[in-house]
């Protein structure tokens, strides 16, 4: 069994080794039809953490995520649209949405195509 290895986010402030990658334009990758219908309100939306290899490597990017939302509010079909540099990042992302809930929709109602943007700029998340 190997040995663990300390998080590197934990020795001390993050330290950038290169630049922010040019973001999307997010209507563009989003589908126009998608996640309309009902309203969405969050009951557990955690973001990313951070992935430690990004952080130790000095590394930000971006990711897009896609995903469903099911009549009990539970996420559905997670998928990566597009990220940069991806890897690590694209892992975090889609580990944070497949653990988002929201309320339950009406009787029936079902959303499609909903879209969310990471950035992991400057060893922080941010949604937009």
């Amino acid at each position: 069994m190997p040995a663990p290895v300390a998080d590197p986010r934990a020795r001390g402030p993050f330290m950038p080794q290169s630049q922010m990658p040019l973001m999307p334009n997010i209507a563009r990758i989003a589908p126009s039809e998608g996640c309309q219908g009902e309203p969405l309100s969050a009951v557990h939306a955690p973001l990313p953490d951070y992935p430690a290899r990004g952080w130790a490597r000095g590394e930000q990017g971006w990711s897009i995520v896609q995903f469903d939302v099911a009549q009990s509010g539970a996420v559905e079909n997670v998928r990566i649209a597009q990220g940069v540099p991806g890897r690590f990042f694209d892992r975090e992302a889609r580990r944070a949405v497949q653990a988002w809930r929201f309320a339950a929709l009406g009787e029936g109602a079902h959303l499609t195509g909903c879209t969310v943007m990471f950035e992991f700029v400057l060893g922080q998340v941010r949604i937009r």
